[in-house]
C-alpha cells in the first residue's frame, strides 16, 4: 500500500509529518489515520476488513484532497471550516480504530460495528460507498433478509456518517430485548449529499445493493426499504419505479414530493405494504398533509397500509418506539407477486415488473416522452391476460425470476395468444403488440 506521506508531497508539498505543531491539522490526523490503518493491515485481517480499512484511507485522503481547491458557493462553506469538519471527522474514525474499532470480528461476527466499504462508481468512476451490518454470527452461505435505509438531508461530507459510526462502542447487553430486524442484513448507502436520492444518487443505491451481494447471500422475498425526510421521498419514489423489489416500504417524515399523485405512477405500487410514520409537530412544507395524504391513496388503492402519527413530535428525531413499531410491521410481510397488477413507464432505466418489461435502445434516467407505456397483467390459474398501451414490443420472462409461474401455462397479449405449454427457461419476445 503507498503510504499517504508521499501523496501529502504530490498535493501540497508537505514535507514531513513529525512537525512541532502543536493543534491537530488536516495532515497530522490523515497520518495517523495512515498509520492506524497500516498497522492493522499488516495483521493480515480477512479481506473484508481489509477492504472496510482501505475505503476509510481512499475517503479521507479524496476529502483532503478538496481542502484546497475548494470555492465558496452557496452549498459549499467556507474553507476554514471545512478543514475543521475534516480534522473532527477523520479524527474520530482514528480514534475509533486506536480505541474499540479495530476488531474484525465486531464487523463479521459479532454484529456490533458496521462495515465502510468504498467504490469507484460505474456511473462516473467517483469514490462512493456504503455502509454494512452484518448480523450476529453471520453466515456468507446463508441468505439474509435486507434492511435499506436511505439518510436524509444532512452533511453534505461523506466522511460524517462513517464519523458518526465510529464513536465510543456501547457495551454489549446480554439481556436486551431482541429488535424487530436483529438477524437482518442492513444497508446504509452514501447518497452523494442532499440528493433526494435521485439521478445519481438512486443509481448508487442499486450498485451498492450489486455489490452487497457478491459477499452476501439476500433473500429475494424479504427486501425492506425506509427513509427519512428527503431520504423518505427517495424512497416513495423508488418504490413506484421497482414496486417487485420490496416486501414493505417504510416513510418517515416524507412527502410526495417526488412522486406526486398527478403523475399517475402511484398505482404501480398499489399492491406494496407501505407504513408513514411522522411527527405531529413536523413543521416542515408538505410532510405532515402529504403523508396524510399518501395514506388515504394507498388505502383506496387497497393496499396494506398504516399511518402513525406521533403526538408532540417534529420533523427530527422520531421516537424509537415509533420506529420500532414501524420496522416490526414491516418486517412482518414478505414479497408476494399480485395476480393482477399495473405499471406505468416514465423512464427506461425502469421497464417493467415481476418479468414484464419494454425494450428500450438506451438506458438514461431522463423521463420518457408521454403519453408514458404502459401494462395491466391478470393472472388466473395458469392463464395470463396482459393488456397494452403506447407499446411495440414486450419481453416476458414467465420464470421464478420473473412472473413466477409454473407448469403448463398459457399467455395473451392484446387478446393475441403468445405462449401456450410449460414456462419456457428464456424471455419470450413480443416483437409485434
Amino acid at each position: 500500500m503507498m503510504h499517504l506521506q508521499v501523496l501529502f508531497s504530490a498535493l501540497v508539498g508537505f514535507a514531513g509529518l513529525g512537525s512541532a505543531q502543536t493543534a491537530d491539522t488536516p495532515e497530522i490526523v490523515l497520518g495517523r489515520l495512515n498509520s492506524r490503518v497500516d498497522s492493522l493491515l499488516k495483521k493480515e485481517p480477512p479481506a473484508l476488513f481489509a477492504w472496510h480499512l482501505r475505503s476509510l484511507n481512499a475517503l479521507a485522503m479524496s476529502e483532503y484532497s478538496k481542502l484546497g481547491i475548494q470555492s465558496v458557493t452557496p452549498l459549499r462553506r467556507a474553507s476554514v471550516d471545512r478543514t475543521k469538519e475534516f480534522v473532527d471527522y477523520v479524527g474520530v474514525i482514528e480514534k475509533g480504530l486506536e480505541r474499540d474499532r479495530s476488531n474484525p470480528d465486531d464487523c463479521l461476527k459479532n454484529g456490533r460495528s458496521a462495515l465502510i466499504l468504498a467504490r469507484a462508481s460505474a456511473t462516473d468512476g467517483s469514490l462512493q460507498y456504503m455502509m454494512v451490518d452484518l448480523p450476529k454470527n453471520w453466515d456468507p452461505k446463508k441468505e439474509y433478509p435486507l434492511v435499506v435505509a436511505l439518510h436524509g438531508s444532512g452533511p453534505d461530507n461523506p466522511l460524517a456518517y462513517p464519523s458518526f459510526a465510529f464513536g465510543p462502542m456501547p457495551a454489549p447487553k446480554p439481556d436486551a430485548t431482541p429488535g424487530a430486524s436483529d438477524g437482518m442484513i442492513h444497508l446504509t448507502p452514501w447518497g452523494r449529499g442532499n440528493r433526494s436520492w435521485r439521478g445519481d444518487a438512486e443509481n448508487d443505491l442499486w450498485e451498492a445493493i450489486s455489490l452487497l451481494k457478491t459477499f452476501c447471500k439476500l433473500d429475494p422475498d424479504r427486501w425492506y426499504i425506509s427513509g427519512h425526510s428527503s431520504g423518505a421521498d427517495g424512497t416513495w419514489a423508488i418504490a413506484q419505479h421497482t414496486p417487485d423489489l420490496w416486501a414493505a416500504v417504510g416513510i418517515q417524515s416524507g412527502s410526495m414530493l417526488e412522486g406526486r399523485p398527478e403523475w399517475g405512477l402511484i398505482p404501480n405500487m398499489s399492491y406494496l405494504p407501505v407504513y408513514f410514520l411522522i411527527g405531529e409537530k413536523d413543521a416542515l412544507p408538505y410532510r405532515v398533509p402529504d403523508m396524510k395524504e399518501a395514506y388515504k391513496i394507498m388505502s383506496k388503492l387497497g393496499d396494506d397500509t398504516k399511518l402513525s402519527i406521533l403526538p408532540g413530535v417534529g420533523h427530527y428525531p422520531l421516537t424509537d418506539e415509533g420506529l420500532n413499531n414501524q420496522m416490526a410491521w414491516m418486517v412482518a410481510h414478505a414479497r408476494k407477486r399480485p395476480n393482477q397488477f399495473t405499471f406505468t413507464i416514465d423512464q427506461s432505466a425502469h421497464p417493467g415488473v415481476w418479468g414484464i418489461t419494454v425494450p428500450f435502445q438506451q438506458i438514461h434516467r431522463r423521463l420518457l416522452m408521454q403519453p408514458w407505456p404502459s401494462f395491466e397483467c391478470k393472472i388466473d390459474g395458469q392463464d395470463v391476460h396482459i393488456k397494452t398501451k403506447h407499446i411495440k414490443e414486450l419481453r416476458l420472462n414467465l420464470g421464478k425470476s420473473g412472473l413466477q409461474m409454473a407448469g403448463d401455462i398459457r399467455v395473451w397479449v392484446n387478446g393475441k395468444t403468445v405462449h401456450d405449454g410449460p414456462v419456457p427457461s428464456e424471455t419470450i419476445r413480443v416483437d409485434k403488440v
